[in-house]
């Protein structure tokens, strides 16, 4: 038995199969596989954060909004203690400014420590404006620790490369031994949150060439057959995209009806 999880980011399924950690997969025998330190969970829990805030940033931002860097001068940067009060309050003067302009506010923020110390933050943010004002001007406006850095979101809404950078100190130290620090990210509640669905597979293994079905396409580059390096465990991860339908949707009931079944068997 195996578990499948499956998650929908836009046009596209995420899906990956893998091994409970304590059962086992075959061929393995229970000597060989890792033991469940406290930093191989330290370390598989980052990987899925990571995958989290990817997630989250697909499902909810899209080219043209924007990243932020937000630092501080030197005789003005926080200590950790401070740095959640300083963020709040320039997430709630954004907040109200939106809100008077009537526009909707949705961002993600995490802070960073950089490897001298220095707090600085990331924010994404969705882009608006109007005839008197922009996103970008509000923050030139509100931000008064230092300098802000912008960065357009890319069009093609896959933000792994953007979720990874983000997190890059949090990820060194955590791979060097020097933290058992937890990612973490505040966002504003509406945001569409990625639904995970979980079912276990009552078969032995699965196919390592997956196929999509009827009304989809498999995302050959996404394939991945691997072992997990913190449970010696195999998995396989791969994507499949939605085509689209050039003759006014005729089948769509009859796809549905592929996909459902596609998703409750097994390989």
């Amino acid at each position: 038995m195996y578990i499948r999880n499956t998650c929908r980011v836009n046009d596209r399924i995420e899906i990956e199969k893998h091994y409970n950690w304590n059962a086992g997969a075959p061929g393995i025998n229970r000597e060989d596989k890792k033991n469940k330190t406290p930093d191989a969970v330290a370390k598989q829990n980052l990987i899925n954060r990571k995958k989290e805030l990817r997630r989250l940033m697909e499902l909810n931002f899209r080219g043209g909004d924007i990243h932020v860097t937000l630092t501080c001068r030197p005789d003005e940067r926080p200590d950790m203690e401070e740095a959640m009060k300083v963020i709040r309050a320039f997430r709630n003067r954004m907040r109200d400014r939106y809100k008077k302009n009537h526009w909707i506010f949705k961002y993600i923020i995490t802070t960073e420590t950089g490897s001298r110390g220095a707090v600085h933050w990331h924010m994404i943010v969705n882009n608006m404006q109007n005839d008197t004002t922009s996103t970008q001007k509000l923050i030139w406006e509100l931000w008064d620790r230092g300098r802000p850095y912008f960065v357009p979101m890319d069009k093609n809404r896959e933000y792994g490369q953007l979720a990874d950078y983000i997190i890059k100190e949090t990820s060194k130290r955590i791979a060097e031994g020097k933290t058992m620090e937890k990612l973490s990210y505040m966002c504003s509640r509406n945001l569409i949150r990625p639904v995970v669905r979980k079912k276990k597979i009552d078969r032995r293994t699965w196919k390592k060439e997956p196929k999509a079905p009827k009304g989809w396409e498999l995302i050959k580059e996404s394939v991945i057959n691997g072992v997990n390096q913190y449970t010696g465990l195999p998995y396989q991860h791969y994507n499949i995209r939605k085509i689209q339908d050039k003759g006014g949707g005729a089948g769509g009931a009859a796809k549905h009806k592929c996909l459902h079944r596609y998703l409750n068997q097994g390989d």
